[in-house]
């Protein structure tokens, strides 16, 4: 029993030691990590609803580069943006179009500043037509069968798909026997134009290739429409995501470094594998934008 107790007494004492000794030399702290600066700069880019996935992985990269800077993304379809632009008292730094026409036309009314526009990416117009194609659209000369009713479209003169379909149909000698004929409802803006032939309103519907069935429209609604028939390339301008810096902006160079990034070779590869669309394969570099860019590739034959 007395031996029981000493070795008791020798374990307090070494238990004892031990908590004393860690009391008196507690682990060093992990290194603390540096504090992510807060952003003091913020940057609002307008940019389509098709662009979208491929564009949040360049704010990605931005944000790595520039974690002072907080991007405000305005999301919409092309119409809904520029008319935002007029309207709105606050406005974007930054103004993306998809298929380019609706960034020249905010250049031509005062808003963008020439100098900064710039393109990449490409896109091909294409007829959506209801999965049935009660129309029996198979070529663009079918567009004049009198079972084609209603052709969807968004307005020509602000909408870049439209705006490109109605060259291609004008220098093709189709455009003014559909209007005479009254086919053409202009239904607002590109998501409503499709949404008409999605709904069987219409026989048709023009839009570029891969949208609205790729970015816009779900897995379900992709079983209602196919694609009937392209337009031939030559018959139009090369439709390009466009970019442009508002004259407004207070953040001209910060929205310059971002658009240098934006349209960097291998930031714009990267989109590609983030459903850019690229149809006509233009190479993976930024390229000029303006009215030439946009000029009518038959305009020496036939007037658009």
């Amino acid at each position: 029993m007395k031996a029981f107790v000493i070795i008791l007494l020798v374990a307090l004492v070494i238990v004892g030691g031990v908590f004393a000794w860690k009391a008196q030399h507690k682990p060093a702290p992990p290194p603390a990590q540096a504090a992510q600066p807060k952003p003091t700069q913020t940057l609002c880019v307008a940019v389509p609803m098709g662009i979208f996935l491929p564009f949040s992985k360049v704010e990605d990269l931005f944000k790595v580069q520039r974690p002072d800077v907080k991007i405000k993304m305005m999301i919409d379809t092309p119409e809904a943006m520029a008319e935002a632009v007029e309207k709105n008292k606050e406005k974007p730094d930054i103004f993306i179009s998809p298929g380019g026409h609706e960034l020249e036309v905010l250049r031509a009314k005062g808003y963008i500043d020439p100098k900064s526009e710039v393109a990449f990416g490409s896109y091909q117009l294409a007829i959506v037509v209801p999965k049935a194609n009660p129309g029996k659209v198979k070529t663009l000369q079918d567009l004049l069968n009198p079972e084609v009713k209603i052709i969807s479209i968004s307005n020509p003169d602000l909408n870049a798909a439209c705006y490109a379909a109605r060259m291609s149909l004008q220098n093709l000698g189709i455009w003014d026997k559909l209007e005479k004929a009254g086919k053409f409802k202009v239904t607002g803006c590109c998501m409503s134009s499709y949404k008409w032939v999605l709904d069987g309103k219409a026989e048709a519907n023009v839009q570029f290739l891969g949208c609205p069935m790729d970015e816009k429209a779900a897995v379900s609604e992709q079983s209602k429409v196919s694609f009937a028939c392209k337009f031939p390339t030559d018959t139009y301008y090369v439709p390009r995501n466009a970019a442009g810096i508002l004259k407004t902006t207070k953040q001209r160079a910060l929205a310059e470094e971002f658009l240098q990034l934006l349209t960097a070779p291998d930031t714009i590869k990267m989109m590609y594998g983030s459903r850019l669309r690229n149809d006509q394969n233009v190479p993976a570099a930024a390229g000029p934008w303006g009215p030439e860019q946009e000029a009518n590739p038959r305009a020496k034959g036939k007037a658009a």
